[in-house]
């Protein structure tokens, strides 16, 4: 009587059977990943915003200025502000503009008028947030 036993199917083997979940779950990370990358920052387009930082004692009043002056220009509208409503409060932070979506000339616009206004406002200086850098 010749009897041959052949190796255990993969399932049964609980080496094989531990190594190909690791290797699903590994596949499914990688995906789940790659989707996230690509549908919140390369789908989500344009969604810059220029923060101007204004002198710490610049006040309610000349952030307000500052958002009369600037915002009403052609592409750019004023970030409303979130927190707390109090002036000497929101006094403090940063005024936010909205330049997604804007031409080279809308956004050369924005800045000239933060240059203009400078000493008017008592601007520190701007930078541009979620530019893709």
């Amino acid at each position: 009587m010749d009897t041959e036993v052949g190796p255990a199917p993969w399932w049964k083997d609980a080496r094989s059977r531990n190594r190909a979940a690791i290797i699903a779950f590994a596949a499914i990370a990688l995906t789940s990943m790659l989707f996230v990358a690509f549908s919140n920052y390369l789908f989500a387009g344009d969604q810059r915003i220029l923060v101007v930082t204004l002198e710490n004692d610049a006040g309610q009043a000349k952030r307000e200025g500052l958002k009369a002056a600037c915002g009403g220009l052609p592409g750019v509208s004023v970030v409303r502000d979130q927190g707390d409503p109090d002036p000497a409060v929101q006094g403090r932070f940063p005024v936010r503009f909205r330049i997604a979506d804007t031409t080279t000339q809308q956004e050369v616009a924005v800045i000239r008028c933060l240059n203009e206004n400078r000493e008017r406002f008592a601007i520190v200086g701007y930078l541009p947030e979620n530019d893709g850098n």
